[in-house]
């Protein structure tokens, strides 16, 4: 399996990560509108629209055919996920980048996952080339799949143990 067609797999499974709890429990990302300052008319249409569309280009990004749209649309989302972060600098707002999965604060580490995802997308927009996912073995299909799995459970265990370790630091 090439690079590229490893970052189509990393990047799908990231999305539809961070689609699923916003679908499945909503009110933890509406508060995270509310809080960045978005209009109360627009919060229930942001609040279907920006999960829709990470469902979206999660899935023309695995298709060949459809992968550059995709990759449009991830580039849409991370600018609106940066102008996030922009509106959050100086204020203590929960991301909810994941639904409530992952209890984070905007912030360095965000802007910096935001970054490393506009590095990926980049890459394949440089490397053009169509990267024969579809064909591809089942068994790398899973490998990549777990490899991804296991890269967001790292970050997660990491990010509960730096939580852990702030809330007892002020006690």
């Amino acid at each position: 399996m090439s690079l590229a067609a490893f970052i189509q797999i990393f990047l799908s499974v990231i999305f539809l990560a961070s689609t699923a709890p916003k679908f499945m429990n909503p009110l933890p990302f509406r508060r995270t509108l509310e809080q960045l300052g978005v209009t109360n008319k627009l919060i229930p249409l942001g609040s279907r629209v920006i999960p829709t569309t990470e469902l979206i280009v999660a899935l023309l990004i695995l298709v060949e055919e459809t992968r550059v749209f995709g990759q449009i649309g991830i580039g849409a989302l991370l600018i609106s996920f940066s102008w996030a972060v922009w509106k959050a600098r100086g204020k203590e707002l929960d991301c909810n980048c994941f639904g409530n999965l992952l209890p984070e604060q905007f912030g360095a580490k965000t802007m910096s996952r935001i970054i490393l995802l506009a590095i990926m997308v980049i890459y394949l927009f440089v490397n053009s080339q169509p990267t024969g996912l579809q064909a591809t073995p089942i068994q790398e299909w899973l490998a990549a799949l777990f490899i991804t799995l296991s890269i967001m459970l790292g970050y997660g265990l990491l990010s509960a143990m730096q939580q852990f370790r702030k809330s007892s630091l002020k006690k």
